[in-house]
């Protein structure tokens, strides 16, 4: 019950019709006995929005498409991994001064746990700021990184950063790509039925990764395992974030497990 005492939250980016972020956080909320609200404030101007937070106050926001690199210049602190990926996917409010970190990378790690990186032929979709926490894991687990961008000028920006090779379309048949991520939000509702990736270059064998997470099941993902490829959810990656973040708040977090059952049965899978 919201009263007096209740902390308000929020979730930021432009657009945020497809945002499942204020659902996942009560859940969270709820499990550990936080009294605390999260609501969406679409928003153009991150600026506008860091100083809404300051003002009303905001204790915890979480940050999405397009302001993961923008926000960084409006924070008082950046934790030291935010600052080597180079995007911030959530601020925390403490005592006036905002704090921003990367929960995104943890996120990653939760969804392809199981998934063996090394020495692996890994194509990231997009470079934009959901990309540069992907290029920072994967480096990490030496995956060889590949990445295609609408603008190739921006994956070959990023691939000099993070270390990796920039490829055209009509390189990646020969590519002999494993491990496919989507890091655009193509394939998002409201336009659930577009993919960003040929369906006659899956197949069995490989691994498709998409970040969106609403709906759950992409047009990608579904062309993906029409061919035989494993699949993997954004939807993993959004709990796995979503508790880092509140642990980051807090200084507790709540079993995954029971944050996923719930959620996953709010959200009708």
């Amino acid at each position: 019950m919201i009263n007096a005492q209740t902390m308000l939250n929020a979730v930021t980016g432009y657009p945020l019709g497809h945002t499942l972020s204020p659902q996942l956080h009560q859940i969270i909320y709820r499990n550990l006995k936080i009294n605390a609200v999260m609501l969406a404030f679409p928003n153009q101007d991150i600026g506008e929005m860091m100083t809404v937070m300051r003002t009303l106050p905001v204790h915890l926001l979480a940050v999405t498409i397009p302001h993961k690199k923008a926000v960084i210049g409006h924070l008082d602190f950046v934790d030291e991994t935010a600052k080597k990926i180079g995007a911030v996917n959530t601020v925390i409010n403490k005592n006036g001064k905002l704090h921003g970190y990367n929960t995104d990378v943890i996120g990653i790690q939760n969804a392809l746990k199981s998934v063996n990186l090394s020495n692996k032929n890994v194509l990231i979709l997009g470079a934009g700021g959901a990309a540069r926490p992907l290029c920072f894991f994967l480096r990490q687990e030496r995956a060889n990184i590949f990445c295609h961008n609408r603008t190739m000028e921006k994956a070959e920006e990023l691939m000099n950063e993070f270390g990796g090779k920039p490829i055209q379309e009509n390189e990646l048949e020969k590519a002999k790509i494993d491990v496919i991520i989507n890091a655009t939000p193509v394939g998002m509702k409201p336009e659930p039925g577009e993919s960003p990736f040929p369906k006659n270059l899956l197949h069995a064998g490989q691994t498709v990764f998409d970040c969106v997470y609403n709906p759950i099941e992409t047009q990608l993902l579904k062309d993906a395992k029409q061919a035989g490829a494993a699949t993997i959810s954004g939807i993993d990656m959004l709990m796995g974030q979503a508790i880092a973040q509140v642990e980051l708040w807090q200084g507790k977090a709540p079993n995954y497990d029971d944050i996923a059952s719930q959620f996953l049965q709010l959200v009708n899978v």
